[in-house]
């Protein structure tokens, strides 16, 4: 269990305790603590949601953020 979360680490967090995503998602939202853990993760609505907070935290534009999450989508759905 990670003790030192990160600002990602906590909007993380905080996105995946919606229980209208989770359920959607098929995910239970303690088992990502952290944003890599979220990557990393096969879940696609999960990663989906790290990569636009990893995003957003590396400073990409909008049209960036869509651009990635948009190809990954389409190579997972």
């Amino acid at each position: 269990m990670a003790t030192n979360y990160t600002n990602s680490d906590r909007i993380l967090q905080a996105v995946l305790q919606d229980g209208t995503l989770a359920e959607f998602g098929g995910f239970n939202p303690s088992d990502y603590e952290t944003l890599e853990q979220a990557l990393n993760s096969d879940n696609f609505v999960v990663c989906a949601v790290a990569k636009i907070i990893d995003a957003k935290s590396a400073d990409k534009s909008d049209k960036e953020i869509y651009n990635e999450v948009n190809h990954y989508l389409q190579e997972k759905i």
